[in-house]
C-alpha cells in the first residue's frame, strides 16, 4: 500500500508541476476585467504599451482624467500634446506596485475620485489585484484592472516570447515577495 501512494506521488508531482507551468499565464492575468466608466485612468509606469492604452481609454470616453506614473520622456511629450490635462505621478514611494496602489487610493480620496481604471500589462494582473485589494480595502473606492494587449504576450503560450517568459517569472518572484512582505512582514 505504502509503495501505492508513493508511486502516485511520483507521478502526480511533476504532471502538477506542469499544469502550474502551462497555466501560470492565465493565473497571472486572469483579474483583468473589460473597461467602464471611471472618474479617473492611471497608467502605472515601467510599460511600453501602457501609456497608450491609458490614452485609448480616456479618448473613447471611459474617463475625462488621465494620470500617468512615471512616464518617459516620449509619453510626457505625447501626453502633453494629445491628452488635456494629463497629470503626471513622479513621486511614488515606494516606487513599486505596492506604493502605486497606496498612492492612487490617497489621491483619489484628495481629489473626490470614486472609480478609477488601472492600466498595465497582462502578467501583472494577479500581482495588481493583491495590492490594490489591499490598499483599497474598507475605503469605499473602486478600481478595475484593464490590461494591455501587447504583440508579446499569449496567456496560453507565454513561454515561446522571450520577453513574455522573462515577465512571467519575473511575476512569480514578486508575488511570493509581496506575500512574504507585506502580508506576513517577514522581509
Amino acid at each position: 500500500m505504502k509503495r501505492f501512494w508513493i508511486l502516485v506521488l511520483i507521478l502526480l508531482l511533476p504532471g502538477l508541476a506542469l499544469l502550474g507551468f502551462f497555466t501560470a499565464g492565465a493565473a497571472l492575468s486572469f483579474s483583468a476585467e473589460l473597461p467602464h466608466r471611471a472618474d479617473v485612468v492611471v497608467v502605472l509606469g515601467g510599460g511600453v504599451t501602457r501609456y497608450a492604452r491609458g490614452a485609448e481609454l480616456v479618448k473613447a470616453g471611459f474617463s475625462e482624467q488621465l494620470v500617468v506614473i512615471e512616464p518617459n520622456a516620449a509619453e510626457r511629450k505625447e501626453a502633453l500634446a494629445n491628452v488635456p490635462g494629463v497629470i503626471f505621478w513622479d513621486d511614488v514611494l515606494p516606487a513599486n506596485t505596492w506604493g502605486e496602489a497606496h498612492t492612487t487610493q490617497a489621491r483619489m480620496l484628495a481629489n473626490g475620485w470614486k472609480s478609477v481604471l488601472v492600466v498595465s500589462d497582462p502578467p501583472h494582473m494577479l500581482r495588481m489585484r493583491y495590492a490594490w485589494g489591499a490598499a483599497f480595502r474598507g475605503s469605499g473606492l473602486s478600481y478595475t484592472l484593464v490590461a494591455t494587449n501587447p504583440p508579446w504576450w499569449s496567456t496560453w503560450r507565454w513561454w515561446t516570447h522571450p520577453r513574455a517568459a522573462q515577465f512571467v517569472k519575473s511575476e512569480v518572484l514578486k508575488l511570493g515577495y509581496y506575500l512574504v512582505h507585506y502580508r506576513f512582514g517577514l522581509i
